[in-house]
């Protein structure tokens, strides 16, 4: 123990956290830790205004309010219109003035839609002229603003598809389980413009250019800077909004007010205002109608992967032995966005039944897996003896191998069918509102991310243990027969 602990400490030294460190002014972060979302633009800028900084990267901004609060990095930069509420939420944070970089952000769309951003383009100019660019901006930024909600006109038509991401720059936010703000209302009064319907598709920021290259949706809006590189992918429009980067430090003077909430004020700020637990709800039922169907359909497959094993045709035994080699080789996210994005890239398929068809696809290989290795842990005597007593090779599988089997089978398709339910939590690269991606929303919302995440997880216990109890009982079923 004595020989332990000095390297335990050396390792802390070398690899732990460094000291969190007050800041009064840009000086003290010359050498710090600065919070910075993963496609934000302006790094370049940040790293010659901080040449000897560190900078982190986080994927939404209450992750890093959370490393903030923490003490994880010393500042985050977020955009101007999103300042408001993160300190509004955040009353120990503070702006620290002194950053002088520049923001602009524009709609992109795809390379061959040249009529479609011109379109937009002309519809910015108009709504500059008469007035309704400025009445915008005045309906959702500064204090006091009304924010209310614009109703749009068209109503039939073929709908305008908008990619949009919630709560990331404060110019879109989620309320009664519609996408509203800025961003929004821009895009509904362009789809008026050009007298067809707006549906916004709500997306990761990783998943929105493919979205877009494949032509799921036909617009990105979401605080997006153009850049040179960018340029080389996507069609910009011209800049509809333009704002400044903020620095957002601790407060080295804030004294926390001593102000108890009760349990039921927590739960209720986090899961009833607004009617979160209705998004809760929802993305139990996307995740449940995802799960159900996969474990379904995969054992189907996984059986029918499961008999070419131990057929006699050469060509399908390697056929359904590399089949399982390379799905369960390939991590389960980069297999879901290469079939919703290159697969199923032109086909009008629901988002949905792609995650389906994937993890049915990857379920497969377990259950084969989960099938042959139960029959194979039974004696071959015991196959052989099926035979010799005139039984078909069907039917010494049925009624000599499998009941022998079903207990060892069992046991390791309850650990897949678990696998998959934890699984189905990346589903949200891919645009749909199941359980974890409806805990960020609500997250963006509230700046709280200890109550979404406890519900969830407790959710997602409860559904492993049902599938596992499930399994359990049915196991009981079959070898009482």
């Amino acid at each position: 123990m004595r020989r332990i602990l000095p390297v335990l400490a050396l390792l802390l030294t070398l690899f732990g956290c460094a000291p969190h460190k007050e800041v009064h002014s840009l000086d003290d972060l010359r050498d710090g830790r600065i919070g910075v979302l993963t496609g934000l633009a302006h790094r370049q800028d940040l790293q010659e205004a901080f040449p000897d900084a560190t900078f982190m990267n986080f994927e939404d901004l209450p992750l890093m309010c959370m490393a903030l609060q923490g003490q994880r990095i010393d500042a985050l930069v977020c955009l101007e219109p999103g300042l408001e509420e993160l300190l509004k939420g955040n009353p120990g944070f503070m702006e620290l003035p002194g950053l002088s970089i520049r923001d602009s952000v524009c709609v992109a769309f795809r390379m061959e839609d040249a009529d479609l951003a011109d379109a937009f383009d002309d519809f910015l100019e108009e709504i500059r002229a008469d007035g309704r660019m400025e009445q915008l901006q005045a309906n959702w930024f500064g204090p006091g603003a009304p924010r209310s909600f614009y109703h749009p006109h068209i109503k039939t038509g073929t709908p305008l598809r908008v990619g949009i991401e919630v709560g990331q720059s404060g110019l879109t936010v989620m309320e009664d389980e519609e996408e509203t703000g800025f961003e929004p209302e821009l895009m509904r009064r362009f789809a008026d413009h050009l007298e067809r319907p707006v549906r916004f598709i709500e997306m990761t920021g990783t998943g929105m250019i493919p979205a877009l290259a494949s032509g799921r949706v036909d617009a990105l809006v979401d605080a997006i800077t153009p850049t040179y590189e960018r340029g080389q992918s996507v069609r910009f429009s011209r800049p509809y909004y333009s704002c400044d980067l903020h620095l957002v430090v601790l407060n080295p003077d804030y004294v926390p007010e001593v102000k108890r909430q009760t349990l039921g004020e927590v739960l209720r700020t986090n899961l009833i205002d607004e009617g979160r637990y209705m998004l809760i709800l929802k993305g139990l039922w996307y995740t449940l109608v995802i799960m159900f169907c996969s474990v379904l359909l995969g054992t189907l497959l996984g059986a029918l992967l499961c008999w070419m094993l131990l057929g006699r045709s050469k060509a399908l035994k390697k056929f359904a032995h590399g089949y399982c080699e390379l799905i369960e080789g390939i991590p389960i996210v980069v297999l879901l966005l290469f079939m919703f994005y290159v697969v199923f890239a032109a086909a009008p398929v629901a988002a949905v039944v792609v995650a389906i068809v994937t993890y049915s696809l990857h379920f497969a290989a377990g259950a084969c897996e989960s099938f042959h290795n139960g029959i194979e842990s039974v004696p071959r005597g015991q196959f052989e003896g099926g035979l010799a007593l005139g039984f078909t090779q069907l039917d010494t599988l049925r009624y000599v191998m499998l009941p022998q089997a079903t207990r060892q089978i069992l046991l390791l398709f309850k650990g897949k069918s678990v696998a998959l339910i934890e699984n189905t939590a990346i589903v949200g690269f891919i645009a749909i509102q199941d359980l974890t991606k409806v805990t960020d929303i609500i997250r963006t919302q509230t700046y709280n991310s200890l109550i979404p995440l406890v519900v969830v997880g407790v959710l997602y216990f409860l559904l492993a243990r049902l599938i596992g109890w499930t399994i359990d009982k049915l196991g009981d079923y079959l070898l009482k027969k």
